[in-house]
């Protein structure tokens, strides 16, 4: 399948959320699945109640890193958020069977903002599939059109809502402002999922980020982790 960037960024400015079968391949995912099965075991992982994370992944496996340089991705991100957008946060979240369903909410920046503003997207959250996502297992759910305008999901209650039902290596994209949950994972299994997210570039990132000397050998990386940045101009004349 032909993923064109722009009909995904129109997707997402109009119903909130949009998704990119095959965004990795199954030989990827393959290789995702065994390293975050090693990191979800390992000293790095922090365990909760429900469910298990593993922060900061472009530390590890190469393959992390190779994920947010993927062809057309870039694309997108430039379209929806500008030129020179940032890495929020890139996270492994492991959901346990049994997990409870969650409360609806926004993601950053728009849920740490005392009044929301409108008028752009801000932020993205990714959501890179690495098991089968059901109704079954608690799949994320989604209300369309929800972002606009940015507000918070009402405390009670919401049924006009969609299931991000997906295959190994889809990735779902969706505005920070749109309302969302998991949902009850009423199977015997976990269920894997690498987060990504990314910000305009002026709003700072939630994960500090690493020593830069680790990504001398990629522009974008360095772009991306706020290493780089363009001239700051005035009248339209680099500073």
């Amino acid at each position: 399948m032909t993923v064109v960037p722009a009909l995904l960024a129109d997707e997402i400015r109009d119903r909130g959320f949009a998704t990119w079968p095959g965004f990795a391949t199954p030989s990827e995912c393959a290789t995702l699945k065994t390293a975050t099965d090693i990191l979800a075991n390992g000293e790095h992982a922090r365990r909760y109640p429900k469910s298990t994370r593993v922060w900061n992944l472009y530390q590890f496996d190469p393959i992390f890193a190779d994920m947010l340089v993927k062809p057309g991705l870039a694309d997108l991100l430039d379209e929806l958020l500008g030129r020179y957008y940032l890495l929020s946060d890139y996270s492994l979240n492991v959901v346990h069977p049994g997990q409870p369903v969650d409360d609806w909410h926004i993601d950053y920046p728009y849920n740490e903002m005392p009044q929301l503003v409108d008028g752009a997207i801000l932020g993205l959250q990714c959501v890179l599939a690495l098991d089968h996502f059901d109704e079954h297992n608690g799949a994320t759910r989604l209300v369309p059109g929800s972002h606009v305008p940015p507000r918070r999901p009402p405390s009670m209650g919401q049924t006009t809502a969609e299931t991000f039902t997906a295959s190994p290596g889809t990735l779902l994209i969706m505005a920070a402002a749109t309302w969302h949950r998991s949902g009850f994972n009423a199977s015997e299994q976990p269920r894997a999922a690498v987060l990504m997210s990314f910000v305009e570039r002026w709003i700072r990132p939630l994960s500090d980020p690493l020593p830069p000397d680790l990504w001398v050998h990629d522009q974008r990386l360095q772009v991306m982790l706020g290493y780089q940045r363009p001239a700051e101009t005035i009248n339209g004349v680099p500073v």
